[in-house]
């Protein structure tokens, strides 16, 4: 074989050589074999067992590649000989290539790529010319040619992934939507072309949505005029801006996502006045010099426009549909000027979100009811509450619509919120007690009990009534009140030593069933205290308390004490006494008459966390709420920043802890 050397710069070679875009490439291919005047191509994906794309070909029935011509057709990178001619090469179609830059883009689909063409020579004759490229070399093309006793003409690219790269873009959902948005103003001005890609024809009509032509004048010449064939996609979410000079080739492609987001579509702008440098110029937008820039500027509010005019035509007739069906959510025109800009805000962000509103009425209504409440009592989070909507299941719409009949839509918000921050507390308080550094800054007054004062739902939900860190004192007046008895004269109350006594937190209730009154005290101690036998001597002195002193005396008391540690020592541990180890009962003393029950209890932190987590996670599961190490300590930080130490959470934020 002949070295086909390149006439262009090595690092343009190697930088082309090196793309790797394989849908680009294989636009390009397509490219050529149209310009090729092929009437049918054919790109096929061939398969490993794995399902891995090992080989690509592209072939065409055009009129193939003869050996007079390599030198013209390989030999010249930036300068194709396209650049000189406006029509192929027996006058069928305009040419699309310009650059000369498809054959070394083809190594995007693997890093060797052969060229077997059958062609008819200038003599009549009929050859083949078979071009090989490989990406490794210096020179990555060399050819040869050869009689042929074939009567057809036609190119075939074969492209190798012997590096095994991943060419998962090739089968992506959005491939074929982008090469018909590319071949499309070939495909529907020339009948007899056919594009197929991996066994799927390429059909723009099947996925026109709507099309409409536009003839715009240009600012910098009132004479001059260009033509915009805007064409809406059904599926897809490719969105381009096409130039040409006619409605056949259109050499320059620019993302249209800046100038339309929504709907999936390309524009085709053609210009009879477009040359060399002024497509080449186009690309830069609104930094373009003129002619360029004002096709750009024109271009660019032209096809704004069109889709401005669109939704709001959509619009309004979506809502005189909704009208008409008794379920748009405003009964009478806005009169304010904040009602008229509440009712302008709600028509847009509506006619946005049509494709995913029920097309059931009792949906549609409730979709359009949250809509106007999210609007007027939460716009900030407006987004998140419709997407979060919107995305639910038809039997997620109707549980919803069945529950909101029995009770409000706030109900629902509040019972929710009071389970995800139960369930975020709980993550930062665990951190609290059990971190290794942190857990050491963590007092039980200056932080401990001052948190948990306003969480007692962790000690049982029934507790109505509590007071913190008053000592015995106020102990016996809470339960003079819960007796109805007077309590604004109470002498003082002693421990057994003489000593006042101060409880970290007394929580009590009255309960509804048989008049009975139930207390509990709760004594906390710090993350880092291992519970022993001096904090079982400081809970039976308070039971004793209680027990034996006549301001206290009731049938109808009891007083369940609970010392709350993060572990306990083997004195605590051999104090448990009952059948349930469980309930870390220590101590209760007989029932004497006239006075009331009581019982001390140990318990450590790990086992109420993990008992309060079971009670939550059936609701947290149908939440699908998970909370992080990050959660629980912002909520904690956020409801009680002032109450902890400064540099808490610090250490797992700097290690990225979830």
């Amino acid at each position: 074989m002949r070295d086909l050397p390149l006439s262009a710069g090595g690092d343009l070679v190697t930088r082309l050589a090196r793309e790797r875009d394989p849908v680009r490439a294989v636009v390009e291919l397509v490219w050529n074999a149209i310009d090729a005047e092929a009437n049918t191509v054919r790109v096929q994906l061939s398969r490993t067992d794995m399902g891995a794309i090992e080989r690509v070909t592209v072939e065409d029935d055009g009129h193939g590649i003869t050996s007079d011509e390599v030198q013209a057709t390989f030999g010249r990178i930036g300068g194709s000989w396209k650049a000189l001619a406006a029509r192929s090469k027996n006058d069928k179609r305009g040419l699309h290539g310009r650059l000369g830059e498809g054959r070394l883009r083809a190594f995007a689909l693997g890093s060797r790529v052969t060229w077997t063409s059958e062609s008819v020579d200038t003599a009549g004759r009929h050859e083949r010319v078979v071009i090989e490229g490989a990406k490794a070399r210096v020179e990555p093309f060399s050819w040869d040619s050869s009689p042929s006793t074939g009567t057809k003409t036609g190119t075939v690219v074969t492209a190798l992934n012997e590096q095994a790269r991943s060419l998962d873009s090739l089968v992506s959902d959005t491939t074929v939507a982008t090469l018909t948005s590319h071949f499309a103003p070939m495909l529907l001005n020339d009948e007899a072309l056919t594009v197929v890609f991996d066994g799927t024809k390429l059909n723009p009509s099947d996925e026109i949505l709507d099309e409409a032509i536009l003839e715009v004048g240009l600012d910098s010449d009132p004479d001059a005029r260009i033509s915009i064939r805007i064409i809406s996609w059904r599926t897809g979410k490719h969105r381009a801006v096409y130039f040409g000079e006619d409605a056949e080739r259109f050499v320059v492609e620019m993302s249209g996502t800046e100038l339309e987001s929504q709907t999936a579509y390309s524009a085709y702008v053609t210009w009879a006045g477009f040359d060399a440098d002024s497509l080449s110029e186009i690309g830069l937008g609104d930094m373009a010099a003129d002619p360029a820039g004002a096709v750009w500027r024109a271009t660019r509010t032209a096809v704004r426009e069109h889709f401005a005019s669109r939704r709001r035509l959509r619009r309004r007739d979506q809502i005189d549909e909704w009208k008409s069906k008794g379920i748009y959510p405003y009964e009478t025109e806005p009169v304010t000027e904040a009602d008229k800009a509440e009712r302008a805000v709600f028509d847009i962000v509506s006619s946005a979100l049509i494709p995913q509103i029920p097309k059931r009425k009792d949906g549609a209504q409730l979709t359009l009811n949250l809509l106007r409440d999210a609007l007027r009592t939460d716009p900030e989070n407006l987004a998140l509450l419709v997407s979060e909507f919107v995305a639910l299941t038809e039997q997620d719409r109707q549980a919803l619509t069945k529950l909101l009949s029995e009770t409000t839509l706030a109900g629902v918000i509040r019972a929710a919120n009071l389970v995800t921050s139960r369930t975020k507390f709980l993550a930062g308080l665990e951190h609290l007690l059990f971190d290794p550094e942190d857990s050491k800054k963590v007092g039980e007054r200056d932080h401990l009990h001052k948190i948990l004062e306003q969480e007692l739902w962790i000690f049982g939900e029934e507790f109505h009534f509590m007071t913190s860190e008053r000592g015995l004192t106020q102990m016996l007046r809470t339960h003079l009140q819960l007796e109805g008895l007077p309590s604004a004269t109470v002498e003082p109350v002693k421990r057994w030593d003489g000593k006042t006594g101060r409880t970290d937190l007394h929580l009590a209730v009255k309960a509804k069933e048989h008049d009975r009154v139930r207390h509990l005290v709760v004594e906390l101690k710090a993350p880092d205290i291992t519970a022993g036998r001096t904090e079982r001597n400081q809970i039976e002195d308070y039971i004793n308390v209680v027990v034996d002193n006549a301001a206290f005396a009731s049938d109808r008391s009891v007083w369940e004490f609970i010392l709350v540690v993060t572990d306990y020592d083997g004195v605590m541990d051999n104090s448990i006494i009952g059948s349930d180890r469980g309930l870390g009962l220590v101590f209760e003393p007989d029932k004497k008459p006239g006075r009331p029950a009581a019982r001390a209890y140990v318990r450590r932190w790990r086992d109420i966390i993990d008992e309060n987590k079971r009670r939550l996670d059936f609701v947290t599961n149908s939440l699908e709420f998970d909370p992080s190490l990050a959660d629980g300590l912002a909520f904690i930080r956020e409801e009680y920043g002032e109450m902890m130490p400064d540099d808490v959470g610090d250490g797992a934020e700097a290690n990225g802890e979830k």
